[in-house]
This record gives C-alpha cells, structure tokens and sequence, in this order.
C-alpha cells in the first residue's frame, strides 16, 4: 500500500478530526452577524441634519415687498440629529433659511439687528411628520409663523407643506429622508411668503 492510501486510510479513523481543525459554530455565527452590521452600516451611513443650503429658497420672487427690514427670532422646536439615527430639522439651519428666503425673494430688503424697531418675525416648528422606511419618502411639516411690526402681533399663521424625495434623489434611504425635509421645509418658507405678500399689514 503507498503511502497516501495509508493516510487515506487513517483519515477513516478516530484521527480525521485532527487533520481539518474544527471552528465551534458560535464563531461562525459571530462572523456572520459581523459582517451584517458592517454591510448595513456601509450602506445606510450616518444622518446628516437638514441643511440652511437644502432649505433656502433660490428660484422665486415674492409677489410684493412686505416691508424693508426684519428681525428673525432662532426658531423653536426644531430636533438635533443623531448620527446613527434618522435626519432632523434643526433650528439653527431653518432660522438662517428663513432669512435667506426672505431677502431672496425680496419678500423684505434687509435683515434688522435689533427686535422692536422694524418688522419681526418668530418661528416654531410645531411637528415634522417623517416616514421611517420607503422609496419615496414624505414629510410634512408644520410650522407657526408670527409676525411683528414695531413689536406689535399684526399676522399669525399655521402652515402644513410636505415635501418629497426618491430613488432618483439618492439611493440612500437615509439621504432621501434629508432631502425630504429640506424640501418640505423650502415648500413650507414659500408658502409663507405667499400668504404673507396677500395680507395689507400696518
């Protein structure tokens, strides 16, 4: 017999096992959730919160001049994102949009440095409806918008808009939730700049 059906034979007996060495089953099974998580982390990635860029209004013009300076109060009731969560609006990013929105549409001409003198403007992002799955993904948002002239209430109004992305915008889930609030919340800035250009304010 040669020497290789010796070992042949050999590998019959109570000896096999020790030639492949064996891996216990709960490693496997570790590996395998490893590799899972590292999959979904790639491919989901982490939340970035709506951006002033995102949110700012860029191709419109108010139908009128509402007034020539104005005062934006930092809005309320906007979220801070998580990283490993989902996109939020944050307050900072919509009150510096607003602003831009405004000077760019010439709703007003210039942005006030003080509250009280000229007109004013106060925000609070009362809700931000948002899905936590899909390919086209809507948020709406709802968002209170007071204003003030001369530290006088003289408009107040509640405004819901929704704004959409989908797998055309990103492939990403996680992307396409950002881009949904951005746009829910430039439809809502435009909305209240309509309704406020039809409103004879003294």
């Amino acid at each position: 017999m040669s020497d290789w059906s010796e070992r042949r034979e050999d590998m019959k007996g109570s000896n096999a096992g020790s030639f492949f060495p064996a891996f216990p089953a709960t490693k496997g099974k570790n590996m395998s959730r490893k590799i899972c998580l590292l999959f979904a982390f790639c491919l989901v990635g982490c939340a970035f919160p709506a951006t002033k860029e995102g949110m700012t209004l860029t191709d419109y013009s108010a139908p009128k001049q509402t007034g020539d300076k104005i005062f934006v109060k930092e809005s309320t009731g906007g979220s801070t994102t998580l990283p490993f969560w989902i996109s939020e609006i944050p307050n900072d990013n919509f009150t510096e949009a607003v602003k831009l929105s405004l000077l760019r549409s010439k709703a007003f001409g210039a942005l006030s440095s003080s509250w009280g003198e000229d007109w004013g403007l106060e925000l609070e992002i009362r809700e931000v409806n948002k899905p936590m799955f899909g390919f086209d993904l809507t948020v709406t948002t709802d968002i209170k918008y007071t204003v003030y002239l001369a530290g006088k209430k003289v408009y107040e109004t509640d405004i819901r808009e929704t704004g959409t992305a989908t797998m055309n915008d990103s492939f990403f889930a996680i992307a396409r939730l950002r881009i949904a609030n951005e746009n829910s919340a430039r439809t809502n800035i435009r909305k209240f700049i309509e309704e406020l250009s039809k409103q004879s304010l003294k």
